[in-house]
């Protein structure tokens, strides 16, 4: 039997090294645990999804602001081949009348900054809404326990 388990650890940063204030706000929200084990033939053949895993709150009052993903860092047992990730992001909604640039498609997390979403200066707090999947694994990987630390950064020009 094979147990594959998945553990995230959700680190916040906002932009340009500046703490948090009363005009730049960005929290990350674990709406569920964020665990995915593989041990049956079909959780090692399909893709599998935590629907509502994740919120991600914003609000930029003075500038526009880009929010962005990446895996900042990762663990699995020995013979394990880090590369592609098998984690994705993907959207589902926002309360936002001031998104733009949001990515649609399901999003391959890589240790590279990758645009999720941009969003227009306003001095609400917008919510935006994400499902996580893990890619089917087929029964190449290595048995054991993976983690991945997903990192969470907020921009403004």
């Amino acid at each position: 039997m094979r147990l594959f388990l998945i553990t995230y650890l959700l680190l916040l940063f906002v932009s340009e090294a500046q703490a948090q204030n009363g005009n730049n706000y960005l929290e990350v929200i674990t709406n569920t645990g964020l665990n995915f084990n593989c041990n049956s033939p079909e959780t090692l053949e399909n893709d599998q999804t935590i629907n509502g895993a994740i919120t991600i709150r914003v609000r930029s009052r003075n500038n526009n602001c880009s929010v962005y993903a990446k895996l900042s860092s990762y663990t699995g047992p020995s013979g394990y081949m880090a590369f592609p990730y098998p984690i994705q992001l993907v959207y589902s909604s926002t309360n936002s009348s001031r998104a733009y640039g949001i990515v649609n498609a399901p999003l391959s997390l890589t240790t590279s900054d990758q645009l999720i979403f941009r969003q227009y200066s306003s001095n609400s707090v917008f919510n935006y809404y994400y499902n996580l999947r893990l890619k089917a694994l087929g029964y190449t990987y290595p048995i054991g326990q993976y983690s991945f630390t997903i990192l969470y950064t907020m921009t403004q020009p």
